[in-house]
């Protein structure tokens, strides 16, 4: 699951995401959006970036 690419568009993948979730504290898209890149393209992984975020913000 950590290397499925969740943005097509600047290949980042789900544990990336995860990764700046659990290690820098982000907790909103916009700062995936900074941090990664994902989502600044097509903005088609918008959705599922927001379900990682709320799977991971809602284990605190």
């Amino acid at each position: 699951m950590s290397n499925e690419i969740i943005c097509n568009c600047m290949g980042i993948t789900h544990g990336e995401i995860v990764t700046a979730i659990k290690e820098k504290g982000y907790k909103t898209f916009k700062d995936i959006q900074n941090e990664t890149e994902a989502g600044t393209v097509c903005g088609g992984c918008e959705d599922d970036i927001q379900e990682i975020l709320d799977e991971y913000l809602t284990k605190e």
